[in-house]
């Protein structure tokens, strides 16, 4: 209520108070009816509890019907009071709730208009390396950053929406074609069964030679076939991150151009590109420290 009230005027804040102060007038106005509600025996028992002097002198000044007529105005007054000052009250702070919510939105809009959606900056940038290599909707383009020795996708290109998706998980360094791509420095891979025509294969194939699981691969929507990975490296020699193209078909990637493409050069130019918006990058380090 005080925050609600610290902007305003000096008498607006006063009248805002004594309206807002209903609780005690609400209580005496349930006392006061109680009182007119009972039994004359009773109002005469409540009446003995006043001291004797108390009751001669109030005698005194008016008549024990007279009495009964003041206590009902009042208790009608401390019923306006109350039921008034609670509707006071609570469109005060629906008010300035609604001026909370409004400056929460305009500054998550600022914020919003301020910052860089890296995910989509990184998968437009493999946007332009699967449309030079004439990728298909068979294939697929990822970036993964090194985060705590895991994997997290920064960003991800495919023609095929179904593989377009962001993952919302995280990938173990020794699991998959990203841990080879992280060991090797580069790998390929051509030799996965057809899991169309023999599942069981295809996933016997990467439990053993990229140690998934048959649960992960459950999980798994793009049942690739073929795979050229690279890893990128910083001016300290330091992985931080790694780019994997996939296909379902083992002849579906054009290795030669992509070894073109992924030149020392190019490598360099995309590794200065995340290191320079590393701090834009959600982390698991920055969820650890904001308490996720």
């Amino acid at each position: 209520m005080e925050i609600a009230l610290e902007e305003l005027p000096w008498y607006k804040r006063w009248s805002y108070k004594i309206a807002g102060a209903s609780l005690v007038p609400t209580i005496v106005s349930a006392i006061g009816f109680a009182y007119i509600g009972i039994p004359e025996s009773l109002q005469i028992t409540v009446r003995r509890w006043l001291p004797e002097t108390a009751r001669e002198h109030l005698l005194l000044l008016c008549t024990t019907g007279t009495w009964l007529i003041v206590v009902l105005v009042i208790s009608v007054v401390c019923l306006i009071w109350g039921g008034l000052g609670s509707h006071v009250t609570l469109t005060l702070v629906e008010r300035k709730c609604r001026e909370v919510y409004d400056s929460y939105v305009s500054l998550r809009q600022e914020s919003e208009s301020k910052s860089i959606n890296c995910y989509r900056l990184f998968s437009n940038w493999l946007y332009s390396y699967s449309n030079h290599l004439g990728l298909t909707v068979d294939e697929r383009v990822s970036l993964y950053k090194l985060d705590m020795d895991l994997f997290s996708c920064i960003g991800r290109y495919s023609e095929n929406e179904l593989f377009n998706s962001k993952p919302n998980r995280l990938y173990p360094r020794e699991q998959g074609g990203i841990s080879r791509a992280w060991e090797m420095g580069k790998f390929q891979d051509t030799e996965a069964p057809d899991p169309v025509d023999d599942m069981q294969a295809w996933v016997d194939y990467n439990v053993n030679k990229y140690s998934f699981t048959e649960e992960a691969l459950s999980n798994i929507r793009m049942k690739s076939r073929a795979f050229y990975g690279v890893r990128l490296k910083n001016s300290r020699n330091e992985t931080i991150a790694v780019i994997l193209f996939e296909s379902l078909k083992p002849n579906g990637l054009p290795f030669g151009k992509l070894a073109r493409l992924l030149n020392e050069q190019e490598k360099t130019n995309l590794t200065t590109l995340i290191e320079s918006l590393d701090e834009h990058i959600p982390t698991l380090k920055s969820a650890r420290e904001e308490g996720f």
